[in-house]
């Protein structure tokens, strides 16, 4: 039985114990509350107080845009409104950008980890 033979037995026998882990997979609030653990911690804390700023910003330019009588004004606080979403999606992606980041690193994680598993069983053969 050469190496190769030896990984596809090795990734047969493992295929239910991965399932059980992958059915484990967190929810869009806990992936979101990782974001506020480890390294970036500061600057996601920062981004999303910026987001909650830009949002209140993004409504109070929108009603003045309703409430405004001359066709300047309205100009006026539609660009600035515009100008404020823009900054919301940009902060939002940011954000979705980071739980990606978080959840690949820790699917490398278990890649290198099912990997360390493998070679050990193919040391002991």
């Amino acid at each position: 039985m050469n190496l190769d033979d030896k990984i596809k037995q090795a990734l047969q026998m493992d295929t239910e114990e991965m399932e059980r882990v992958l059915s484990k997979e967190k929810g869009l609030y806990t992936r979101l509350l990782s974001i506020f653990r480890g390294s970036m911690r500061r600057w996601n804390i920062f981004g999303m107080v910026l987001a909650t700023i830009t949002a209140g910003l993004m409504v109070w330019s929108g009603y003045h845009f309703f409430i405004s009588g001359s066709l300047d004004e309205r100009l006026f606080w539609g660009v600035l409104s515009i100008a404020f979403w823009t900054g919301v999606m940009g902060i939002k992606i940011w954000f979705w950008l980071e739980m990606n980041r978080y959840s690949s690193s820790r699917e490398i994680k278990r890649l290198e980890l099912a990997i360390a598993q493998l070679t050990a069983k193919l040391n002991q053969d």
